[in-house]
């Protein structure tokens, strides 16, 4: 368990929240049954994205606040609450034509502010690059990074082999070809947009099982998730754990306002 702990620091696996959305709905998308909320009104439509093993409830934190300033939309990928599994996505491309298909179905127009947590970096990420007209900036909140998983397999096996056995033996057995995939789809996907990024980085670690190497390069990653735009901000967030949004909801609330502002400049 103290390993598993580990790897949520590092974006991989994550525990759901316990606190309730509000006005949670279900409609079938191209007989997929999808579970989504969204409030407000006002342009960018902010999209949230969650990691591994999180469903919509993640975003309680935020989710009514910012809804006073603009649209909020979040949904749950096949699998996580009472969206079913019917055609589950194989890799982060398909996750993202699936985001996009429910967006479309649900009435939310772009411009998108894509906001996600963990593995939902990789699939906002993702998103921008096959539909940059319509996505007006990117919001990373301690973000994976497309060469993550690889970079465990290679020098991190055996937490590389703890996440892929969780993934086989779970509910959501198609996560384990994401994360296989992932890298390789990355390296075939158009090349990013020219739109702000905002990186948000955990400040501290939540497990002693971190060493400095493991620390120095998730910073690494950080970093160069940042170089994805140059218009980009990268804040440390001094006292926050990986989950941001919920140890630190303020100034994630306060640092989207600001880039909101921004892109009605």
């Amino acid at each position: 368990m103290r390993s598993l702990s580990f790897l949520m620091v590092l974006g991989i696996l994550s525990s759901t929240s316990c606190t309730s959305l509000k006005d949670v709905r279900q409609t079938n998308i191209n007989g997929r049954q999808v579970e989504f909320v969204s409030r407000g009104a006002g342009s960018p439509t902010i999209v949230f994205e969650t990691g591994m093993g999180q469903d919509i409830k993640t975003w309680h934190s935020v989710f009514d606040s910012l809804s006073r300033h603009s649209s909020v939309f979040a949904y749950n990928r096949p699998g996580y609450g009472h969206s079913n599994l019917k055609n589950a996505p194989r890799d982060v491309t398909a996750v993202a034509i699936q985001l996009h298909e429910n967006l479309q179905a649900v009435g939310q127009q772009p411009p998108y502010l894509l906001v996600g947590h963990s593995a939902g970096g990789l699939y906002v990420n993702m998103f921008a690059r096959l539909y940059p007209e319509e996505v007006a900036g990117l919001v990373l909140l301690d973000a994976s990074h497309p060469d993550q998983f690889e970079y465990f397999r290679k020098q991190q096996s055996l937490l590389y082999n703890i996440l892929i056995t969780s993934t086989r033996k779970g509910k959501r057995r198609y996560e384990e070809s994401i994360v296989k995939q992932t890298q390789k789809d990355f390296k075939h996907a158009p090349s990013f947009p020219d739109i702000p990024v905002l990186v948000l980085t955990a400040g501290k670690k939540s497990s002693a099982l971190e060493t400095r190497k493991m620390r120095k390069k998730w910073l690494e990653f950080q970093r160069d998730l940042a170089g994805l735009s140059r218009t980009s901000t990268h804040i440390i967030v001094e006292g926050s754990g990986h989950f941001i949004h919920k140890d630190q909801p303020d100034m994630v609330i306060r640092e989207i306002i600001k880039l909101i502002e921004i892109l009605k400049k």
